[in-house]
């Protein structure tokens, strides 16, 4: 693929040689048209030389001695070198002609001037006049000039206008190929920035100082790309950190239990082995969530076009997490559900609801009622819980890969990733969730529709 330089070049030099052949055809056939006018308008000037010349004879028109019988040598000679003219009568009989005529000019059909060639060769322009009125009273006065002195004009000019124009091409070609290289000077400028990117230059941005205004919204996308980006490794490096916390404290339970039961065979027994069976569920518990957010952000759900109630849905996800909520005392409330129906995949909704539901079971306030009711405009549906214990300050980090509050982590099997799970699905299906802490403390996260 030709670069944009070259493309450009290409463009505007042909371009501009386009308009330099009309326009230098223009002026080529203008100035032969002025030629050719003048050239005309000199042998008609000649013409009546020519019949001025006649000198009078005897009344009774030229056979009778007539005008034009004869001719004043001087008057002829005035009319200068290398002109051809004759004179001859309406019959067509021949009366005079100049002494540099071998043989009749070829006679134009009419008075417009017509170029011709002589019996030796020579290209002339003849033109010829009839003056005189009555039969046998009229005479034929034709003039040719040679046409060489036009055609040397023209060839000379020809030549000076391709000269003129490929000298134009020439610099107009240097002139465009610095005005482009100017002009993507910026590119230049850019792809030099981009390739000094790296993972650890993500927080720099593009200068869009002295931009040219095509380039603008160009720069401004690729710094809000670079955001989105620094943003990601961020997250990334975040989440790596965190598993790697998440995962070492059931491993290092494990290894302590396994090195003492080693260590003393006889203090170790069933608790050992179930503190160990613990600490690999809770890795497991771990890596299986892993694996279902990646295959989440991975994977789309299919273009269902059913619909389902919310209510039922609702009831089976709450049975998974009833013994967690009976033990904290915490029930579930449902708004007026029966006639919300939710349209889609059923398998990602029922992902998205378990997993709201299961972080409500877990961390709502002991004895509270988790309360799940249906949206109007942008919101689908929201789920309540009451949350005391949470921190307006991190309302935001709710959807956060690992994160828990300090006031909730205890001895949990939620390893802190049931919420961005859910933001996931969420994500997946085209939608939204937005969590808010109200006054009265309640936490509620909706599931909305993009604007």
């Amino acid at each position: 693929m030709k670069s944009i330089r070259r493309r450009l070049t290409s463009v505007l030099v042909a371009g501009i040689g386009v308009l330099g052949v009309g326009a230098g055809t223009a002026v080529y056939y203008s100035y032969r048209a002025g030629l050719m006018a003048g050239f005309e308008s000199e042998l008609q000037t000649l013409c009546r030389q020519v019949r001025t010349a006649g000198s009078p004879g005897g009344g009774g028109g030229p056979r009778r001695g007539g005008p034009w019988r004869s001719f004043e040598p001087d008057s002829m000679a005035a009319l200068g070198p290398g002109i051809y003219w004759q004179v001859r009568e309406d019959e067509g009989d021949t009366l005079h002609r100049s002494d540099n005529l071998a043989a009749d000019l070829p006679w134009p059909d009419g008075e417009r001037a017509e170029l011709a060639v002589l019996d030796d060769g020579t290209r002339v322009m003849a033109a010829a006049h009839r003056f005189g009125m009555g039969r046998g009273m009229q005479m034929e006065v034709c003039v040719a000039r040679p046409f060489d002195e036009v055609e040397a004009k023209l060839a000379r000019l020809f030549w000076i206008l391709v000269a003129t124009g490929g000298g134009l091409m020439v610099l107009t070609g240097l002139g465009v190929r610095f005005a482009v290289g100017a002009g993507l000077a910026p590119l230049r400028r850019i792809a030099g920035e981009v390739d000094r990117i790296d993972a650890d230059s993500l927080d720099e941005r593009f200068g869009e100082r002295d931009l040219p205004e095509e380039l603008r919204p160009i720069v401004e996308r690729l710094n809000s790309l670079m955001e989105r980006m620094g943003r990601s490794f961020a997250r990334e490096r975040r989440f790596s950190a965190d598993l790697a916390h998440e995962m070492r404290t059931p491993v290092a339970e494990a290894r302590a239990i396994a090195e003492g039961a080693v260590k003393w065979p006889e203090e170790g027994g069933p608790d050992a082995w179930r503190d160990v069976v613990a600490s690999m569920e809770r890795m497991e518990n771990v890596v299986h969530s892993m694996l279902q957010l990646a295959r989440i952000e991975r994977e789309r759900p299919g273009d269902a076009a059913g619909s389902f109630p919310l209510a039922p849905l609702v009831g089976e996800l709450w049975a998974d997490h009833r013994a967690r909520a009976d033990a904290r005392r915490v029930t579930l409330r449902m708004e007026p559900t029966g006639d919300i129906v939710l349209k889609g995949d059923r398998a990602w909704w029922a992902h998205l609801l378990g997993n709201l539901l299961g972080n409500a079971a877990e961390y709502a306030d002991e004895g509270g009622s988790v309360e799940v009711s249906g949206g109007d405009g942008r919101t689908v549906l929201a789920v309540r819980n009451p949350a005391s214990d949470l921190d307006p300050a991190t309302v935001d980090k709710l959807f956060d890969r690992f994160w828990r509050a300090d006031e909730a982590r205890g001895e949990s099997a939620h390893c802190g990733l049931g919420l961005s799970l859910a933001r996931a699905c969420a994500e997946a299906m085209g939608y939204r969730l937005e969590a808010s802490l109200e006054p009265d403390r309640q936490l509620e996260i909706r599931v909305v529709r993009p604007n």
